[in-house]
């Protein structure tokens, strides 16, 4: 096995193990409150196109969107590729 396909592999497990930790969290009763005030204060369903923003503020808050929705993607993560 070349370098690359070891270092692909291993990310591959460190990214499996990080998911599941996000679901352990996920899965408590004080990670389901984390996550819905992160889904608020990310403004995960706040639309970017709010006329009282510039386009700063809205560069600023999809950015913050996206930390919302980085974290769902681990939690929702499939552990088998090929699902």
């Amino acid at each position: 096995m070349i370098e690359a396909d070891k270092q692909k592999e291993e990310n591959e497990k460190k990214n499996v193990e990080l998911a599941q930790c996000y679901k352990r969290m996920a899965l408590t009763e004080d990670g389901k409150k984390i996550m819905a005030d992160m889904e608020v204060f990310c403004g995960a369903k706040r639309i970017s196109s709010d006329r009282d923003w510039n386009e700063h503020s809205i560069f600023f808050h999809d950015g913050m969107r996206n930390v919302y929705l980085y974290i769902m993607k681990k939690i929702e993560r499939k552990e088998n590729k090929d699902d």
